[in-house]
């Protein structure tokens, strides 16, 4: 199966690519477009699922994917179904299932749960690196970002879109799941359909 993501940026496209083959074994390629930001996203992702559509793109599902900047979730995601739903003359057309996830405050909250994969990253790379649990309540960190530098120095990987899609790829998503409640809205957007 086809998955398609539109998502802010590189980073989002590494992570949430890799997160997605993680939770669903029958997804064979993740067709992922980075926005190039929040508000580009909010401007472009009906104009990228037209495209999907009228490709004709054998995509299965698509999910549109923004952090909540800390904010309610929820409200994210509503906003941007109802920028879909304005558009009625496409929403009724459209040939497969799409789905809105708002990350709780950004991705790097999700890829803190879990500092042994970095330093398994790290040791895959070249054998160092020695990253410290980050602090609790990491859904709630507005420097989330800032934070998961920190673990990938301590790790000694470069802060670059690969790195973080190779953490994902080794991440406990049974842990991410403890440390970030709301990622489970995120497995349940990726396994409705």
């Amino acid at each position: 199966m086809r998955f398609g993501i539109i998502v802010e940026g590189e980073t989002d496209r590494f992570v949430y690519s890799a997160l997605i083959q993680r939770i669903r074994n029958d997804v064979d390629h993740v067709e992922a477009i980075p926005c190039g930001g929040a508000a580009r996203l909010r401007q472009k992702f009906a104009g990228w699922l037209k495209n999907f559509h009228w490709q004709q793109s054998s995509v299965g599902t698509v999910l549109v994917i923004c952090d909540s900047d800390c904010q309610d979730p929820r409200t994210v995601e509503e906003e941007l179904a109802r920028l879909l739903e304005q558009d009625r003359g496409f929403y009724d057309q459209i040939m497969f299932p799409v789905h809105f996830y708002a990350t709780k405050c950004m991705v790097e909250s999700l890829l803190l749960a879990d500092e042994r994969a970095a330093n398994e990253v790290a040791r895959r790379r070249d054998g160092h690196g020695s990253a410290k649990p980050p602090p609790d309540l990491l859904e709630e960190k507005k420097n989330a970002k800032q934070l998961f530098v920190k673990m990938l120095s301590q790790a000694r990987l470069p802060a670059i879109p690969k790195v973080y899609g190779e953490v994902a790829t080794l991440a406990d998503l049974d842990r991410i799941k403890q440390r970030c409640p709301y990622f489970l809205r995120f497995v349940e957007c990726v396994t409705a359909c």
